[in-house]
């Protein structure tokens, strides 16, 4: 018999189940899904017994490539607000104001307060949706319940 260490756990394999890895996952997999992308290590020791160790890896879950995928493809984009902050704090010389340069301040900054209070609004908004969604269960149970 071959010797299995999972997640704290032996179990004992037989010999043709433990022929190769391929079989080993493929055994496995009914009951640890995690199998299939598991690091799998084998040792042999001085009396001749095999033990295989399996870690499983950390993965991404759901649907990880279409987020990201998504966010590469999005537009980029500054708050308004922040642009505009950093403009004027590099600037080397403070103007001499003007009536006209005040009044263009004035629609650049009301501009910026618009876009970034609408920005808030939308990223409230998908916080609460994040939050109040409701959890689904795993069929999956966790190791030591």
């Amino acid at each position: 018999m071959v010797t299995l260490q999972l997640e704290g756990q032996e179990i004992q394999l037989p010999p043709e189940i433990a022929i190769s890895d391929d079989a080993v996952r493929k055994a496995i997999a009914p009951l640890f899904p995690q199998a299939a992308h598991a690091t799998i290590q084998r040792t042999t020791d001085t009396n001749g017994m095999t033990t295989i160790r399996l870690t499983k890896q950390a993965g991404t879950k759901g649907n990880y490539h279409v987020i990201l995928r998504q966010l590469i493809e999005s537009p980029r984009h500054v708050n308004p607000a922040l642009t505009l902050y950093q403009t004027y704090q590099t600037e080397s010389q403070p103007t001499q104001a003007t009536v006209e340069s005040i009044l263009l301040t004035q629609q650049k900054l009301r501009l910026a307060i618009e876009h970034g209070e609408k920005e808030y609004k939308e990223t409230a908004t998908i916080k609460e949706r994040l939050t109040s969604t409701p959890g689904s269960p795993s069929r999956i149970l966790p190791s030591g319940f």
